[in-house]
């Protein structure tokens, strides 16, 4: 007999509050926004990482995008586009550290401060027959 009070009871319950839990209806509030995501750090000169093109500051792409810098001066690459893509160096000058980003996926961005005089060459290792010989030149 117990067993059949308790059951009616918990029935009883079930019916009067329901068996959902508290969601955005319900009495609880909306959980709070995503916090901002961090913006990408300062640099001399911006590149753009587009779906076919490395475009530089003036509009250039690929093989026609050139930036002339000073030494030591920061270049950040921002990935725009919707594939993926690298920033790999294929020639740097005499006693420069070759570079490559791995893999930037859209709102990556890879940075890099150039410190040895000379001219440095990038492609992207995933589309090497397009998005190749763009150009920085450090002086």
């Amino acid at each position: 007999m117990k067993r059949r009070v308790f059951l009616t009871n918990v029935c009883s319950f079930i019916a009067v509050f329901g068996c959902s839990s508290d969601g955005p209806t319900g009495n609880n509030p909306p959980p709070p926004p995503p916090p901002p995501s961090t913006p990408p750090p300062a640099a001399d000169v911006v590149f753009k990482i587009e779906d076919d093109a490395f475009v530089d500051p003036a509009g250039n792409r690929n093989s026609d995008a050139t930036v002339t810098i000073n030494a030591g001066q920061t270049v950040r690459w921002d990935q725009t586009g919707s594939n993926v893509h690298t920033v790999t160096s294929t020639s740097e000058p005499s006693g420069a550290s070759s570079f490559d980003s791995g893999n930037l996926s859209n709102g990556q961005y890879f940075t890099l401060t150039l410190t040895t005089t000379g001219t440095y060459v990038f492609y992207c290792t995933l589309h090497p027959s397009t998005m190749k010989d763009s150009t920085i030149i450090v002086q």
